[in-house]
């Protein structure tokens, strides 16, 4: 049951990571750029704490 729910919040992050990086757009009109940098920053911590939960906190 725990092997489940780990994999289920992992998607949930992950889903959260593609729409922060799909969210990245060059020089629109309705995103500053300094949004745009912080939501590409976001996603890549969102990553990193996939790869975290993956691994069981292993390699912190």
């Amino acid at each position: 049951m725990d092997w489940l729910k780990l994999r289920y919040e992992v998607l949930l992050i992950s889903v959260a990571r593609s729409i922060l990086k799909g969210r990245n757009v060059a020089r629109s009109k309705h995103v500053s750029r300094r949004d745009n940098n912080t939501m590409w920053s976001m996603a890549e911590q969102l990553e990193s704490i996939e790869k975290n939960m993956l691994s069981k906190y292993e390699n912190v």
